[in-house]
């Protein structure tokens, strides 16, 4: 065996060359580090299915065309539960079974306070359509889902239990609250399986005739128009989606039928509406909004990844090439004595995949805190939770698979270049005359020019995301945003009356004013800039919409004070007071974009509207504000209504916004204490400040900027290391050529101008040979950036004048060290 053999001259060789071999590794650990790290990431979140029975026949339903009017939660992914009712129902056998779902937060109490939690609302038969078995107890069954808040049971998931209970079997048929509601365990999930939304793992799973337990200030089971059910199938052997979608059109549009008969709609409505069609999309990876929103950024940030690695390899390939190069009397001798080219090949491969075995090793360590670090940029809620950071057996073998690939991508060239030189003037030791030293030249001074190229890519994409990024943080939101505190409290999950509700929220009001240091504080039933976008269909006194004409507006609640509190001016009228409550006359605050929108002429104060499915106008505008940007920093503002929340005759959850004159995190505990002093078991949560929550949101845009800044840095450090060795190589290679020019006369000035001119030569082909990939670059990424145009001269010209200074610096030393030689030892060099 030659094996052995060769492995102990590969050790000892690289032994002998510690900086190349550690310059080799180092940047190859960082490449495939890298792509691990994301391949981590990606592999949960777009290719591992959910640990079900045979999850690649699952499909998701949904429907495209116009929407019936009334609730949305999801619209085109959603349906009203009497249509999911209809639907399973009227199954013509494409379906082995229909399952549906819902997500939502809770309060759970068992063996201490009340934590949050994510509930999941499932159909009777959902367990059995997915082929979930228990670990310890039963699951549901279509029994429990028959009686409306008859059916008290929860299933918990095995990892709640395990991190809950720690995994004590004597929960089982034991009682636990949601939100209040006592129910009994009735079984443990199986290990692994934590829901339908796979980034939002489920907690606990809930009957769904118990939606009042979960949701208790909106019920919507016999409303058809309020969508927001999850519907799913398990295709029958041997049937396609599109199939199934064909067996389905009846009974859809019989749906469609029942839809407009109980909203009443038009004829002319109903037209429109029976055109809707029903489709499927695979479910084998679950379902949720989530994935949606990071799975085209996965794809970009897995391309830019592949760039840096693919950079690493071409630098490495020069390392070695050179190294080969230096090597070619040896390789000769051991030519001239015997040994075949295939062994010599033989022994550079061995060489490369040690080094990129070494590479993976030590990438594979590094992902695991990079793949912390990118979960780190993900909301602070279950996504985050979801995603584990690692390695399992996919990506070992993907690790393992990326190394190989690597060896052969940067150990193949040199092998093939490095055994074939001129056999006798390397004898000689004249290996600048030998015929493959012009054709290695060539290939080292296009691999450098690749490496430059592709790292201009990665500047000129960190530049377009970091200015993006930029411009999108100093968007005006016309609020003042900074030393302000949020959080979130929900006393409808505690069974408390619409009146004791609102009684909590104005004493929590009052007594937080007090707090030393607060300058303010308010509440609003949608969180700021957080995502949310509610809107409502209104009409307004004489505004007529023109046909087809879309007239929705955004929609908020609030205690009294939130627009002083949060900084926005008011424009008109006046805003709410504590008589604004429940029996006084209903009244609104609407923004400027309402007013340009819906009111034509005449003044706006004491004009009334209302929402769709009602002709009645009950709502009067007795104040116009400024708009703001409250949904996120991207959308600009739209047509806005707010309303008094002490008017909502069943109030649910508000969003508490402390001003502070100070650190706002600093008060959060004297918050928490005035809670305690009002209900002790009422939790306080979602505590941060807008700014956090800022970040929160636009998280993809933070990702993309720091990411791809680190990318394109290291990519630019890695060509600056190609081009230094290959320019520090040309240099030595030509000590005699250089000591002869000066010999001759030529001054020192003109020796550093050829070395400097090379360098720059060779930097400026890549940044030529990068134009189409920069405008490839540029389509990518259009999505994802904001404010900034994808041909962006100043980005362009920035990245240049970087791999330009990295050049002229990369070329500085062995220019310098060229200048210096002295012609003397020059001559008598080789």
């Amino acid at each position: 065996m030659r094996l052995p053999a060769d492995l102990r001259f590969v050790g000892r060789s690289l032994l002998r060359n510690p900086v190349v071999v550690a310059a080799a590794v180092v940047s190859l650990a960082l490449a495939i580090g890298a792509n691990t790290a994301l391949f981590t990431i990606a592999n949960q979140v777009l290719l591992q299915a959910l640990p079900v029975k045979n999850p690649e026949r699952l499909v998701t339903f949904q429907w495209e065309g116009q929407f019936i009017g009334g609730s949305n939660r999801g619209l085109y992914q959603s349906f009203s539960y009497p249509a999911y009712a209809d639907l399973r129902d009227s199954n013509p056998g494409v379906f082995s079974g229909m399952a549906a779902e819902y997500q939502d937060k809770v309060d759970v109490r068992a063996q201490g306070p009340a934590q949050r939690a994510a509930a999941e609302l499932v159909s009777g038969n959902y367990f059995q359509v997915l082929g979930v078995e228990p670990v310890i107890g039963r699951m549901f069954t279509s029994n429990d889902n028959k009686i409306k808040n008859g059916e008290p049971y929860v299933v918990l998931s095995y990892e709640f239990w395990q991190r809950r209970f720690g995994g004590n079997p004597s929960i089982l048929n034991h009682t636990i609250d949601i939100n209040s509601h006592p129910m009994t365990v009735v079984g443990v999930a199986q290990r692994g399986f934590q829901g339908f939304q796979r980034l939002s793992p489920t907690d606990v799973f809930v009957p769904m005739m118990m939606k009042t337990a979960v949701t208790p200030t909106w019920d919507d089971l016999a409303r058809r128009n309020s969508i927001w059910l999850h519907i799913f199938g398990r295709l029958s052997p041997a049937v396609s989606a599109k199939q199934a979608a064909a067996a389905l059109s009846v009974p859809f549009h019989q749906v469609l039928e029942s839809d407009v008969a109980a909203t009443g709609r038009s004829s002319k409505f109903a037209r429109r509406y029976y055109r809707d069609t029903l489709s499927f999309v695979p479910a084998a990876q679950g379902v949720g909004y989530f994935k949606q929103l990071i799975a085209k950024p996965l794809y970009v940030l897995l391309g830019m990844v592949g760039l840096l690695l693919l950079i690493a390899c071409v630098n490495i390939a020069n390392l070695l090439i050179t190294r080969a190069a230096a090597r070619q009397k040896e390789i000769a001798i051991r030519l001239s004595l015997g040994a075949t080219r295939a062994s010599l090949m033989r022994l550079i491969l061995i060489e490369s995949l040690c080094i990129a075995i070494a590479g993976g090793v030590l990438g594979l360590l590094l992902s695991v805190w990079l793949a912390q670090v990118l979960v780190g940029f993900l909301p602070s809620s279950n996504p985050a939770i979801a995603i584990q950071t690692s390695p399992d057996g996919t990506v070992l073998a993907f690790t393992a698979g990326l190394s190989i690939l690597t060896a052969l991508l940067f150990g193949l060239i040199p092998a093939l270049q490095g055994t074939r030189p001129s056999v006798v003037p390397a004898l000689k030791n004249d290996a600048s005359s030998a015929s493959a030293s012009m054709g290695q030249k060539r290939l080292r001074r296009a691999l450098v020019c690749a490496q430059v190229a592709l790292s201009l890519v990665l500047l000129f994409a960190a530049g377009l995301f970091a200015k993006s990024l930029r411009d999108l943080m100093g968007v005006n939101t016309g609020m003042n945003v900074s030393h302000v505190v949020e959080f979130t409290i929900d006393p409808s999950l505690h069974r408390y009356t619409p009146e004791r509700a609102r009684e909590l929220f104005g004493d929590f009001q009052a007594k937080i004013r007090h707090i030393p240091g607060v300058v303010s504080a308010s509440a609003a039933a949608v969180p700021l800039l957080a995502g949310n976008d509610s809107q409502n269909t209104v009409h307004v006194e004489g505004y007529r919409p023109h046909p087809g004409e879309s007239t929705q507006a955004g929609f908020n609640a609030m205690l009294p004070g939130f627009f002083t509190t949060m900084g926005v001016p008011l424009m008109a009228g006046r805003g709410f007071s504590k008589s604004d409550s429940v029996g006084t006359p209903l009244v609104a605050i609407v923004n400027e974009a309402f007013v340009k929108r819906f009111v034509e002429h005449g003044s706006h104060l004491g004009l009334h509207f209302g929402f769709w499915g009602s002709d009645a106008m009950p709502y009067k505008i007795v104040g116009v504000v400024r708009d703001v940007r409250a949904i996120d920093l991207k959308q600009n503002a739209m047509p806005c209504t707010y309303f008094p929340a002490l008017q909502d005759e069943n109030p649910s959850s508000l969003t508490y916004y402390v001003r502070t004159a100070q650190d706002p995190k600093a008060l959060t505990q004297s918050i928490r204490k005035v809670l305690r002093s009002l209900d002790p078991s009422l939790p306080m949560y979602q505590v941060k400040t807008v700014q956090d929550q800022i970040d929160q949101t636009q998280f993809i845009e933070r990702l993309f900027a720091w990411l791809s800044s680190a990318f394109g840095i290291l990519a630019t450090l890695l060509a600056s290391v190609g081009l230094f060795g290959i320019m520090s190589y040309s240099v030595a290679r030509r000590t005699r050529e250089i000591g002869i020019r000066m010999a001759l006369g030529a001054e020192q000035r003109e020796i550093f101008r050829m070395v400097m001119g090379e360098a720059l030569l060779l930097a400026a082909i890549g940044i030529v040979a990068a134009a189409p990939l920069i405008y490839w670059a540029g389509k990518i990424a259009s999505g994802e950036i904001f404010g900034v145009r994808t041909d962006d001269p100043f980005v362009i010209a920035g990245a240049a004048f970087v791999i330009v200074a990295v050049s002229a610096l990369a070329g500085y030393l062995p220019a310098r060290r060229a200048m210096r030689i002295d012609p003397m030892k020059a001559l008598r060099y080789e």
